[in-house]
């Protein structure tokens, strides 16, 4: 006997960079990898929404021992940080190369399908249809190509084993819908980049009426608030309020608009909301040899005097006059705690004091005093004229450069959908035999567990019937459980 010695081809030996490039290709197409990717992201997203939120500070009550992690939790801009323009970035790339990873799979089945098939396929079909024709087996397989055409399906048929293959499909360019969707996920990714990079979010713009303020952000914009109006209830709560605004850039006004609290005010990609207001006092502050040291508005509010607390008050800094102004306003609610009130301003009075700021100030202790609307004061060298009060507006100012291509992103998203869901892939294959008393076929749908599918089948040889007079044996399988 002799012995064959099987041996095998001896094989090329792989690259380094083919080895590297073949390991990249297969992270980015693996499913464990897109899961991980997605549950970071999603976490990500979760830490950076709590952030805004009184949550973190909530855990640092419950376990004072958090409180360096919560600071830090706060302190993190999640949305800005490297590890989330990463994340979206990684998972942007997957997408791309899993889409092209599945292009010539999908062009296949479009351009090229496999129009074999096999008797078992047939039997074991959720639903399949056999007719008998007296018509031979090329007469019968041009008839059945005739009322498929007449479908809007494409026929294509082969000879295997002396019987005719059939596979015939319709609307097969909609598997293409696939990839103006996956364009869409990456251009979602992208624009949340974008946004990230190149946006901002501003939570509380404060503008008094008649002032402009530096929108900031390397905009170069300047906002000035030229009038706010407000209505209120009965009750005294406010009902309506407006601002209206001009955007300037380099001196020239470049937008005028209006907004109230759901009718935001919007230029180019930057929208300007509606959150707040509040009382305002106009001031004109000169030194003794006659420099404006101050010619604004101030806001009253964030700051609380221990003078009395329950009032609208401000503080400022001014360092070229080398001392530090504070501002109280009337009580806006005597009856509360009235014994706080140390002041007793009376309606139209507004009490100012100025401190020492700096080694270098020209004054040594604080220099109070209470002035009436209209009226000035001397406070050491500097000369302070209530002109009069005003409100301001609080805004709130988004920019999300990554808007337009979020609108696109949404075209495509919905258009791919709409083609994959309204004009579905749909395809059958069958099988025409000859017999001795004319030929037989059996037809049924690649489908599985789809339920439009077999009513667009049992449609089609409805048809199918009608056209060729025949009878067919309908077959129906219970589907194997997933």
């Amino acid at each position: 006997m002799t012995e064959a010695a099987l041996t095998q081809p001896p094989q090329a030996r792989r690259g380094l960079p083919e080895i590297v490039v073949d390991r990249v290709w297969r992270f980015f197409c693996s499913v464990r990898a897109a899961v991980v990717e997605i549950a970071i992201l999603a976490l990500l997203v979760l830490i950076g929404t709590l952030r805004g939120s009184s949550v973190p500070r909530a855990i640092a009550d419950l376990a004072p021992v958090t409180t360096p992690i919560i600071d830090a939790w706060y302190a993190w801009d999640v949305f800005r940080s490297l590890p989330f323009a990463a994340m979206l970035t990684l998972l942007s790339v997957a997408i791309a190369i899993c889409t092209i990873n599945r292009a010539p799979g999908i062009w296949q089945a479009i351009a090229h399908p496999t129009v074999t098939t096999t008797h078992g396929f047939l039997r074991n079909a959720e639903a399949s249809a056999r007719y008998q024709s007296s018509l031979q087996r090329d007469e019968f397989v041009r008839q059945i190509g005739q009322v498929l055409a007449e479908s809007h399906y494409r026929v294509l048929t082969t000879e295997h084993n002396s019987e005719i293959h059939l596979y015939a499909d319709r609307w097969r360019l909609s598997r293409l819908a696939t990839f103006p969707f996956h364009l869409a996920l990456i251009m979602i990714l992208f624009g949340g980049i974008v946004g990230a990079a190149w946006g901002f979010r501003d939570d509380e713009l404060i503008i008094p009426e008649g002032s402009v303020r530096d929108l900031g952000h390397g905009t170069g914009i300047s906002v000035r608030l030229n009038d706010f109006s407000e209505v209120y209830r009965d009750d005294g709560s406010p009902a309506v309020y407006r601002s209206d605004v001009t955007l300037i850039r380099n001196g020239s006004e470049i937008d005028t608009g209006s907004m109230t609290v759901n009718n935001p005010f919007t230029h180019g990609d930057i929208v300007f909301y509606q959150s707040g207001f509040g009382q305002a006092v106009q001031l004109r502050i000169v030194d003794d040899q006659g420099n404006v040291v101050l010619a604004d508005s101030l806001p009253l509010g964030p700051f609380q005097s221990r003078l009395n607390p329950d009032a609208p008050a401000a503080r400022m800094d001014l360092p070229q006059a080398g001392v530090a102004l504070s501002v109280v306003a009337p009580d806006i609610n005597p009856t509360n705690q009235p014994e706080l009130d140390t002041l007793n301003l009376k309606p139209g009075e507004m009490f100012f004091m100025i401190r020492p700021l700096g080694t270098n100030s020209p004054i040594s202790q604080p220099i109070p005093a209470t002035v009436m609307q209209g009226d000035s004061v001397q406070l050491g060298n500097l000369t302070l004229t209530f002109e009069r009060e005003r409100r301001f507006s609080v805004f709130q100012v988004a920019r999300n450069p990554g808007i337009p291509i979020f609108f696109v992103a949404a075209i495509l998203l919905i258009g791919g959908s709409m083609v994959t869901f309204y004009f579905p892939h749909r395809r059958l294959r069958g099988i025409i035999a000859a017999t001795p008393d004319g030929s037989t076929a059996r037809l049924a749908p690649i489908a599985r567990r789809d339920w439009s599918a077999m009513r667009v089948f049992s449609d089609l040889i409805d048809r199918l019937s009608s056209e060729t007079g025949l009878t067919p044996e309908i077959a129906r399988r219970e589907a194997a459980p997933v």
